[in-house]
């Protein structure tokens, strides 16, 4: 069992104005999976994080991008299929999953994507990938690959629409969110795999409906150790390379959730002769743990003083107050006081002092809120009040201000410069012309 750090972020501004937060709480809960993610649906804020960017086998949960790409493809999900054989044969000695589909067994679009979502059936994964690209999976395959990209997927790369194992392919439990979160966009998407129970009807191959039952455990009631009552879906996943994997949509009291667990191993955890899906009971223990855990609360009031600064050219005011620009309300551990949550000036967004004129209102500055030494929040400082500006102060100002300025002792030292020049030519100028009327005189002087 391995211990790591559970991160809370959320954040949700009253008044109809979000931001984000961080708060990383101490909460030492054990995880056998070797991959845990959980994120809010409301903001993207990630809850728990335990390798969330190892690279791994991606299983079925891959089945999520193959439905993504048919569901923005196909022109009609109600247009009828026939099974072509290569797509059967591709899956000849690999033992996996099926919805027992035969060649040339003919069924709607639909009724494929909920044979692959709902049962994991990766024939019908091969059936779908052939229906976009005709004889051309790999072209299919490809178009998997540049859709995670172009959705920010960095790290993930697939050989085959099922998620069978295969050399070179992975993603990570990150980008799984990503391309999970993409496709609930799509309401039908998030319709199939809601669902715990769907009927095939017969098609000309199978004369008999075909009772399909969601591998997604946690939605079954009568499992006790899995039940997850908040859970809505949404795909499950199990290779050698990945382990037992889930990935799963859950609400309760306002709060949505995506959860991710990976490379979870399955057996006996509680000696009672049955094998369990360990990624099921560490679904259910992250789940259950962030709601009963994590509440919203006040943690920012309006007219709460924050910090206190320094203010010029007042007459009257030596000080300006620094208030949170908006009332803010964060997740936190339930049972937090006042004096577990607290703020810290951001020193280089705020100055030491200000002057005057300054309005009530007006952003001064930026501070963090933190909660256990961690940020969960941050938010501008605005003036507390009004200050006008004494006109004295300010002329003094201005005057000590230009006659310390670079560009004035510059300009004061070439003009004085100048005068001294101006002073030294006309000194010269005047011995000269003594000099001149002395000789003139004394030549006077002699011819007489």
């Amino acid at each position: 069992m391995r211990k790591f750090l559970i991160s809370a972020l959320v954040c949700l501004i009253i008044l109809t104005t979000s931001v984000n937060a961080l708060a990383s709480y101490n909460s030492e809960i054990d995880v056998e999976a070797e991959i845990v993610f959980l994120q809010s649906m409301d903001d993207g804020t990630v809850i728990f994080d335990k390798n969330a960017d190892m690279l791994t086998a991606p299983a079925s949960l891959a089945k999520i991008v193959t439905a993504s790409i048919v569901l923005e493809n196909a022109q009609n999900l109600d247009e009828i299929v026939e099974v072509p054989n290569y797509a059967i044969r591709l899956l000849d000695g690999t033992n996996s999953s099926t919805a027992g589909l035969l060649p040339g067994e003919q069924m709607s679009v639909r009724n494929l994507l909920y044979c692959m979502l709902v049962a994991s059936a990766n024939d019908a994964a091969n059936v779908l990938a052939d229906y976009i690209c005709p004889n051309n999976i790999g072209a299919f395959v490809q178009m998997m690959n540049e859709y995670v990209k172009s959705i920010g997927c960095e790290n993930t790369v697939f050989i085959n629409p099922s998620g069978l194992d295969a050399e070179g392919q992975y993603t990570t439990a990150r980008d799984v969110a990503k391309f999970t979160l993409k496709a609930l966009e799509n309401p039908i998407f998030e319709e199939i795999t809601s669902t715990k129970k769907y009927t095939i009807p017969p098609t000309n191959k199978y004369p008999q409906e075909r009772n399909l039952i969601s591998t997604v455990k946690i939605m079954n009631s009568g499992i006790k150790d899995y039940y997850i009552p908040t859970a809505k879906g949404i795909k499950t996943g199990t290779t050698s390379n990945a382990g037992r994997c889930i990935v799963t949509k859950a609400s309760k009291d306002g709060y949505t959730y995506l959860a991710v667990v990976m490379r979870a191993p399955f057996y006996d955890i509680d000696n009672d002769g049955v094998e369990e899906n360990i990624a099921f009971m560490e679904c259910k223990k992250i789940l259950d743990w962030t709601f009963k855990n994590i509440k919203l609360r006040l943690v920012a009031e309006k007219n709460q003083v924050v910090s206190v600064i320094d203010v010029g050219l007042s007459s009257k005011y030596d000080h300006l107050r620094l208030l949170p620009e908006k009332e803010i309300t964060a997740l936190v551990p339930s049972g937090v006081n006042a004096q577990g949550v607290y703020f810290e000036v951001i020193e280089e967004l705020t100055p030491k002092k200000v002057d005057a004129p300054i309005k009530k209102g007006q952003k001064i500055g930026r501070a963090r809120i933190l909660y256990a030494g961690n940020e969960i929040a941050q938010v501008d400082l605005v003036a507390g009040e009004t200050i006008e500006r004494n006109f004295l102060l300010y002329l003094a100002k201005i005057t000590k201000t230009v006659l310390t300025s670079p560009v004035f002792i510059i300009l004061a030292a070439i003009l004085a410069a100048a005068v001294v020049v101006i002073l030294i030519l006309r000194a010269k100028n005047s011995r000269r012309k003594t000099v001149i009327r002395v000789v003139k005189d004394y030549s006077a002087l002699k011819r007489r």
